[in-house]
This record gives C-alpha cells, sequence and structure tokens, in this order.
C-alpha cells in the first residue's frame, strides 16, 4: 500500500537506528546522529567525530554516514515501511562536513508493502557483517563467481554510484604500488599515528574504536599483493608489504619465497561517483554498505584498502590508473573467507539511547 507519508513511530525509529548502527565506518568511529520528529527520521553528522589527520575534509566521514543510511533504509523496509530518503539539503558550492545541526537525509515514510526476499537477506547479512582482515582462500577456493562479480556490481549501482574491478595485470601492479606509497607515508606520519591509537583499545574498553580482537598479525609469514593497514600504530608497516610490484596478478597460490606463505591476491573494487561533493560522499557510502552487505549475504569477507583513498594524490592516482571518468572514493578487498577459522566477533557498537534524539 502506497500513500501520503506516515508518522513513524518511535518503536519503528528505534528499530531502524538499532540497525543503522551497524553500518560500516572508518576506524569504526561511528561518526552519525539521528533524530524523530514529525517531519522523519533525520540523519546528522557529528563533527566531534572527525579524523582530523586521516580525513581533514571529512569526505570518509560522509561515506560512513552514508552507509549507516543505507543501512536505515533497509531497516525500514524490514519493518514493512516503504522508505524514501532525501538527501541535504546542500549548497552547490558546500565542501567539508556540515554543521552538526544540518541534516544530511531525511527518512519518511509512505506506505507499507513487505520486504522483498533480497531486501531480507540484506537485513539479516547486518548483524553478521564484519571487517575481515585476516587472509582469505587462495587459488580456486578463493576466486570470485561471475554471479558474485556482478551481485556486487549491481549492489554498487543500486545506490547510484559506480564500481571497477581492479583485474588486469598492469592495473593491480599500479594500484598496488600507489597502496604501498600511500601506506608508508600514513604509517611514517607521528601524528597520524597518534589519531590512531585513540580509536585503538582492548575489548570491551569502549563502544567504538577498533578492538585488538579485529585486528590480524599483519607481520611475519603473511605476503599481500595489497598491503594491510598496520592497526599496531608502533611503528611502518613494512613486514606486510606488497608482493604486487613484482608478481603477477593471477589468483594463484604460489609462494612468495621459500618457506613463506601463499600470497594473497583478492578481489578488489573501486567504488567511485561522477562528481565529488558531499552529497557524492554520501551516496559513496551507501553504495559501500550495500556492496559489503551483498559480499556477507554471498557468504563472501570483505575490508577496506583505505589507505590509497585517504590521501588526496593517491585518490586521484587510481582515478587514472583504473581510467575512471568520475572520482574514486573507496577500494574494497573481497574474498571468500577461510572456513577454518574462528567466526569474527562484532566490533563495539554506540547505543540507541546515545545516537537517537525524540522530539
Amino acid at each position: 500500500m502506497v500513500g501520503t507519508a506516515m508518522r513513524l513511530t518511535e518503536s519503528d525509529a528505534r528499530a531502524i537506528v538499532e540497525l543503522a548502527a551497524l553500518a560500516p565506518s572508518i576506524h569504526n568511529t561511528q561518526p552519525w546522529r539521528w533524530r524523530l520528529d514529525a517531519a522523519g527520521l533525520h540523519l546528522f553528522a557529528d563533527p566531534a567525530r572527525l579524523l582530523q589527520v586521516a580525513d581533514p575534509e571529512g569526505r570518509q566521514l560522509l561515506i560512513s554516514c552514508g552507509a549507516s543510511l543505507a543501512f536505515a533504509r533497509l531497516a525500514a523496509r524490514s519493518r514493512g515501511l516503504l522508505a524514501d530518503a532525501v538527501l541535504g539539503p546542500f549548497a552547490d558550492d558546500e565542501t567539508g562536513v556540515p554543521a552538526a545541526d544540518q541534516p544530511l537525509a531525511t527518512l519518511t515514510v509512505s506506505g507499507r508493502r513487505p520486504a522483498s526476499p533480497a531486501e531480507a537477506d540484506l537485513v539479516a547479512a547486518m548483524a553478521k557483517r564484519h571487517t575481515d582482515r585476516r587472509p582469505f582462500l587462495a587459488g580456486e577456493r578463493g576466486r570470485l563467481t561471475t554471479d558474485d562479480l556482478s551481485a556486487l556490481r549491481h549492489a554498487v549501482e543500486a545506490e547510484s554510484a559506480w564500481a571497477w574491478f581492479v583485474d588486469d595485470t598492469d592495473s593491480r601492479i599500479e594500484t598496488s604500488v600507489l597502496l604501498s606509497r600511500a601506506d608508508w607515508h600514513e604509517s611514517h606520519d607521528p601524528e597520524y599515528a597518534a589519531e590512531l591509537r585513540q580509536w585503538r583499545h582492548e575489548p570491551s574498553a569502549a563502544a567504538d574504536g577498533i578492538p585488538s580482537s579485529a585486528v590480524p598479525d599483519v607481520a611475519g609469514e603473511r605476503q599481500s599483493e595489497f598491503v594491510l593497514r598496520d592497526f599496531g600504530v608502533d611503528g611502518g608497516n613494512d613486514a606486510a608489504g606488497a608482493t604486487g610490484a613484482t608478481g603477477a596478478a593471477d589468483s594463484g597460490t604460489e609462494a612468495a619465497a621459500p618457506g613463506e606463505g601463499p600470497v594473497e591476491r583478492p578481489t578488489v573494487l573501486v567504488v567511485g561517483t561522477d562528481s565529488d561533493r558531499p552529497v557524492d560522499w554520501l551516496i559513496a557510502g551507501g553504495a559501500t554498505g550495500r556492496v559489503m552487505l551483498t559480499a556477507t549475504a554471498r557468504g563472501l569477507a570483505a575490508s577496506p584498502l583505505g589507505q590509497v583513498i585517504d590521501l588526496t594524490a593517491s585518490r586521484a592516482q587510481l582515478g587514472a590508473v583504473i581510467g575512471a571518468t568520475g572520482h574514486a572514493q573507496m577500494m574494497l578487498r573481497l574474498g571468500r573467507p577461510d572456513p577454518a577459522l574462528p567466526p569474527l566477533a562484532g566490533t563495539p557498537r554506540r547505543g540507541v539511547d546515545e545516537i537517537l534524539q525524540i522530539g
């Protein structure tokens, strides 16, 4: 049934925000707030959670908020609600993070209709979705199917963004080099390390940030074609070095050197937008959130390769490498999780009462 706008109940709003809070965010900062009033459910940025060093312009903060908005829309559908999201309003020349009292988007309800099986699958994936930085299965066992790739592309495009798989040898090598350079710059920046340290903690120590249980050891024998971010914050990431600049870009299982493990060669997906305004950052966040849910629903795992898009210069260079007409906003590594590894524990989340205001 579709009709005029319906008043969203407090019960529905709380249930929607509870699921929206499960969205991925940069360093698990959860930089969002919600407010319910007669006009709808409004999403706001939380500028106090801006990463001044890693994200000075607030692009990734808004990407995080966009992911939460996508989760909220799907959460509304899980309750049989037809939810419409209106972005902004944003000024044409607006840049940076909007003020704390400026809504990023408003969610309204226009009717009721049961969720489709596909929507229900994505909602069910919310509680199971975790950023998985552990090794994926190698070789044929880990290769994504054509159906997997098609579903991931469709998830991105459903949010009005574009998807680009970095799959040819030259692009993978060049992307690996860009990522390694960006990682070196960040890991050797004392201010970056200090900021990252603020968001690292032991399990149960906080309702946000990155618990040590979510950070695998990237040193030792682990070798990856694409360098992994070192959350240890006590030094560089040299031990995890990227081998892609010197190796072929297939999905083989060749050893990096005698006595070392196989080189990890994940599927790499770039999410982008045609423009590069705050509204586009929200759109990219919705695409990132939806593609990660789609991956989870299909039994896949994902984690960001964020270093290359943290820095303005390397983000622009990434766009040139893949020949994109537009702006790269996020890069993800995707693969099949190793069934021999234990399930990942969920990262902490702020409670609904902390992030939702009624009235």
